[in-house]
């Protein structure tokens, strides 16, 4: 038991203190009922399968990112209202980096799940340039680059809403 209870401490911390007590309790539970020798062959396997697995989960659950969100939008806005058409580039990248960030806080998903918000925010995007650069006429300088920049990415979320709503409709049938 003293050797089990060594090994323990391979897991992760969070995870021995969750699980490990019943752990212990488990296996002098089969100790008593089983062939030592079955026993620690099995723990053997047990340990050499599930300490890397728990590991990799430790690493997999991510942690709340709402601070550096708030960073990348507030820094953004500002960068946006006193940079001029650098500071309307700098609030595109900080709000795009601020959404990126949101989104790795999240559980991981399927993205065929999506794929209706990538096509709906593409031709936002697309309809918001359009009626822009009509109601003011002719873009100033350093703007039209903003709007190109915004044109590609309008056109790129379309694409990709497209691909992932088909995949999503005929990639997954049922018999």
């Amino acid at each position: 038991m003293r050797l089990y209870r060594a090994a323990l401490h391979l897991y992760p911390r969070a995870f021995r203190r969750e699980y490990g007590e019943d752990m212990v309790a488990l296996i002098a539970q089969q100790l008593r009922d089983e062939n030592v020798a079955r026993v620690m062959a099995r723990t053997a396997v047990d340990l050499a399968i599930t300490v890397p697995s728990r590991h990799l989960e430790k690493h997999m659950h991510r942690s709340s990112t709402t601070a550096l969100v708030v960073a990348f939008i507030v820094l953004g806005i500002v960068l946006g209202v006193v940079g001029g058409p650098g500071g309307l580039a700098a609030l595109v990248v900080l709000f795009a980096l601020a959404a990126v960030t949101f989104q790795r806080s999240r559980p991981v998903a399927a993205p065929s799940d999506r794929w209706w918000k990538l096509l709906l925010g593409g031709a936002v995007l697309l309809g918001g340039l359009a009626t822009v650069t009509t109601a003011t006429g002719e873009l100033g300088d350093g703007w039209w680059l903003a709007a190109m920049v915004g044109f590609v990415t309008s056109f790129a979320l379309i694409a990709a809403g497209l691909v992932l709503g088909i995949a999503a409709r005929f990639g997954t049938r049922t018999a």
